[in-house]
Formats: C-alpha cells, structure tokens, sequence
C-alpha cells in the first residue's frame, strides 16, 4: 500500500503536462520558421549550384552541334528555338512558350524548378528555383544569368555562360553585395561568390 502511494505521489499533474506541452509548443512555433527557411535556402543553393554547372556544359555540347551562338537561328520562335538548342541537351519535364513577346521560351525540370531563357546572341537566362510558386521575383526565388556568343566579352569574358555581372565591374564581395541590393539581377553573381550559398547578409527571403 505505501509503495502504491509513493507511485501515485510521483506522477504529474494534469495541470503540470499541460503546462509542459504549451511551453513545448512555444519553443517549436519560435524555432520551427527558422529551420523551414533554413532548409529553403539550402535546397535553393543545391539547384543553383547544380542548374549553373549542368547549363554551362549544355552550352558548350550545343554550340559543338549547331555552331556559334551567334549562327543559331534567331527566326525561330522561341518554343522551339530553346527546343532546339537547348532542348537535346538537358533533362526536362517539358518545354513552352513563357513570354512570345520578349522572345522568351521556358524549360520545366522535374525538380520543379523553371529556366525562361530570351533568345538573342546574349540571352538573358532566369533560373525559378521553386518554378510557378509565388514570389517569383528575382533576387528572391529567380536568379539570372547569362548564355552569350564568345565574342561578345562585354559580358562573360569569351566564357560563353555567366552570372550577370560585367567583368569589368568591381569584383570584391563588398560590391557585389551592394549591387545585389540595388539590382536584384546581380544577386546570381554575389551567390556566384560565396559558393551559391545564403549567407546572413543575403538581402531577400525566400
């Protein structure tokens, strides 16, 4: 009888497990946005790393197949100009038309993810690392880049693929990052420079 009630007398209270839970449920409503946002940005800076390494080979295996940029058919639309030249050279779920207007096709990985890529001798390269979900604003889920015919060095020094930012700006992180704030376009190359990841400095939230 005395061994039951010093059973009993050691338990907790109703009173006490709730308490207990509610403060276990204030530490997880703190920690838990924190550790989502963590693993966006984690998962975003893998598709980039990935996405700027497989497109800069892509470009390179098509102009060896269809020739300088700059003899790539430009009359096509745009649908099946990046069909063509893009298309044979990278995994895909499917390929349309993002903007007709601005010459623009787009390509669906089966990650999820998007590239819209504007045809031209210098095509203007925006890579969606959550696809059609919002925001879609650059600096923040789109990064862009640059695929442009090895003459034209005003941009990618005869490299062909680059992030956008000229070689001949300043090229320490301090300006890059300061460019990044201003012009959310530049924020491939800050990402570029830290080895495509985050840091705490990044100005945007995914």
């Amino acid at each position: 009888m005395q061994q039951r009630l010093l059973l009993i007398k050691s338990g907790f209270t109703l009173a006490e497990v709730l308490i207990t839970l509610g403060i276990i449920g204030i530490v997880a409503s703190l920690t838990l946005p924190s550790i989502i946002a963590n693993t966006r940005y984690k998962e975003a800076s893998a598709r980039l790393k990935k996405f700027n390494s497989t497109m800069a080979q892509v470009l390179i295996l098509s102009e060896n197949d269809n020739g300088a940029v700059n003899s790539w058919d430009m009359s096509l639309k745009p649908e099946d100009f990046v069909r063509k030249y893009f298309g044979p050279y990278i995994k895909s779920l499917k390929i349309d038309s993002a903007d007709e207007d601005r010459n623009t096709g787009r390509i669906y990985f089966t990650d999820g993810s998007t590239v819209s890529i504007q045809k031209g001798r210098c095509m203007d390269i925006s890579f969606d690392v959550n696809g059609d979900r919002k925001p879609n604003k650059s600096g923040y889920d789109q990064f862009v880049f640059l695929a442009c015919d090895k003459t034209i060095t005003e941009w990618c020094s005869n490299k062909g693929w680059c992030t956008y930012y000229k070689p001949s700006y300043d090229q320490s992180r301090i300006e890059r990052l300061k460019k990044c704030k201003t012009i959310p376009s530049y924020c491939s190359a800050l990402l570029e420079y830290d080895n495509w990841e985050f840091k705490d400095d990044y100005p945007y939230k995914l």
